[in-house]
């Protein structure tokens, strides 16, 4: 029996990734993993993931300003996003990976919020779907969802909520982004999400280099990984395997484009 999958969520422009793009997507494409979306954080890997998509055909790429990443010139940046997403739409295939991230309080939370709104009025405006990432802050993301409509929706990557979260983000029109978190024997309130929001709304990712799954915490993640995710989301869910990959394969070429 053999899978096909896509890792919705990785930087591969990243270390320990840069340079060695070839070895770590062979790597993957050897278990299956045939396409990678590589959202970039802000203005100074906008390039980076262009390129990279230029130079591999199974790479795909987000252009937006990540929340813990916005320059201290922010209209500035957001600007000079706008300018480069017009110029650049050939393999772009979302806006992100933008949203907010209220973790450390003393976070300039308007700045993340104005910067997040004009990244959505962006989607909107070239009929893109969003990469968000949201960390403490699911109600303040879901106003601004439901205030500015983007149509084409998105993912919420990472998603480490609740059942009741994850149907509000649904009714949106966004799809829930699956990584290392269902690993861990303490995310209950996350697993039970995931075990019953349709499968029709989820999508893998591994965020390489980061979200390491159980047991690997400390190590690189990479995106063969997906495969090991795809054994977490099997036990979790009811459905046949063949079943689970088909449908989660065909969420994300559907929600990309691709």
């Amino acid at each position: 029996m053999s899978f096909e999958f896509i890792d919705s969520h990785c930087h591969l422009d990243f270390s320990p990734f840069s340079g060695n793009e070839a070895y770590y997507l062979q790597k993957a494409q050897a278990k299956g993993i045939s396409k990678f979306i590589v959202p970039s954080v802000n203005q100074f890997n906008w390039a980076k993931v262009v390129s990279l998509s230029e130079q591999h055909e199974s790479i795909y790429y987000a252009l937006g300003i990540h929340p813990l990443f916005i320059s201290s010139d922010h209209q500035a940046e957001v600007t000079s996003l706008k300018q480069f997403v017009s110029e650049h739409r050939g393999k772009c295939v979302a806006i992100g990976e933008c949203g907010l991230d209220f973790w450390d309080k003393e976070s300039n939370r308007d700045v993340q919020i104005d910067v997040f709104r004009e990244q959505c009025f962006l989607a909107k405006n070239h009929q893109l779907p969003l990469i968000i990432h949201s960390r403490k802050s699911h109600d303040h993301v879901l106003k601004i969802l439901r205030e500015i409509k983007p149509e084409k929706g998105g993912v919420i990557h990472g998603f480490s909520g609740s059942l009741q979260q994850a149907e509000q983000f649904i009714r949106l029109g966004f799809y829930i982004g699956v990584g290392g978190v269902i690993s861990y024997e303490r995310a209950i309130k996350t697993k039970n999400a995931i075990s019953k929001i349709p499968l029709e709304k989820i999508l893998l990712e591994t965020d390489s280099p980061d979200m390491p799954l159980n047991g690997f915490q400390g190590e690189v993640n990479t995106p063969d990984n997906v495969v090991n995710l795809f054994e977490y989301l099997s036990v979790i869910r009811k459905e046949p395997k063949q079943t689970i990959a088909n449908i989660v394969y065909k969420n994300t070429t559907s929600l990309f484009s691709i």
